[in-house]
């Protein structure tokens, strides 16, 4: 007949949690305030671990968990970076374009009206207002809102780019320091599927029914 397991208190060790035993995490800059506090809670609302070996194992496979999330969230804003300058470059292109051709058409008009050459001003294109349309646009086209993004594709097309083709583009031209993020991925994966293994193990191999630890 099994053995129960013996009961501990963190109390015997002058500790409220036996979590009290690993160090504290410090908040990282990028990340969303609070946000690994309650990913924590909720996954060790899922673990359930019910000694203090078990706790330290649950997080480690929190740890790896949340640093895969980091990974695939800083390949993603890089990503969308690319994609927004391929749009502000094409906004600032058609600007360009349209400027050019309104300078056309108010020289055209001028000489019509038999105006001297010289009194003729040309009027500079206003780059900065052309790159803040752009981002706007860009922003839109990266929108969580379905309806603001389908018509940001719209206006994205008429400039004639596809979605798609931009998407792809920015995955061509991913540099090294995003190719880094991408090839911790299977890294992390793999100690993931490692530490769950000895995670799940641990749990199979209690004696009796153990006091899921609040940690």
């Amino acid at each position: 007949m099994p053995q129960d397991l013996p009961t501990t208190l963190p109390t015997a060790f002058g500790l409220e949690s036996f979590s009290d035993l690993l160090p504290v995490r410090d908040p990282i800059p990028g990340e969303d305030p609070g946000s690994f506090e309650g990913f924590r809670a909720a996954m060790m609302a899922s673990l359930i671990p019910g000694t203090p070996y078990e706790c330290v194992i649950a997080e480690n496979l929190i740890a790896i968990e949340w640093e895969l999330l980091q990974h695939r969230r800083m390949h993603n804003v890089s990503l969308r970076k690319l994609i927004e300058g391929a749009i502000v470059k094409a906004v600032v292109s058609w600007k360009s374009d349209e400027h050019e051709a309104a300078l056309d058409d108010a020289w055209e008009r001028h000489v019509e009206a038999g105006e001297p050459e010289d009194d003729f001003k040309e009027s500079d294109f206003d780059r900065e207002a052309a790159e803040a349309a752009g981002e706007e646009l860009a922003a839109r086209a990266m929108s969580r809102d379905p309806e603001v993004q389908a018509r940001a594709y719209d206006e994205v097309s008429a400039l004639g780019m596809d979605p798609v083709e931009i998407m792809g583009e920015a995955y061509r031209s991913l540099d090294l320091s995003v190719f880094r993020h991408s090839n911790m991925l299977p890294h992390l994966e793999r100690r993931r599927r490692e530490v769950k293994r000895d995670f799940d193990a641990l749990q199979r191999s209690r004696p009796v029914e153990a006091t899921v630890i609040e940690a």
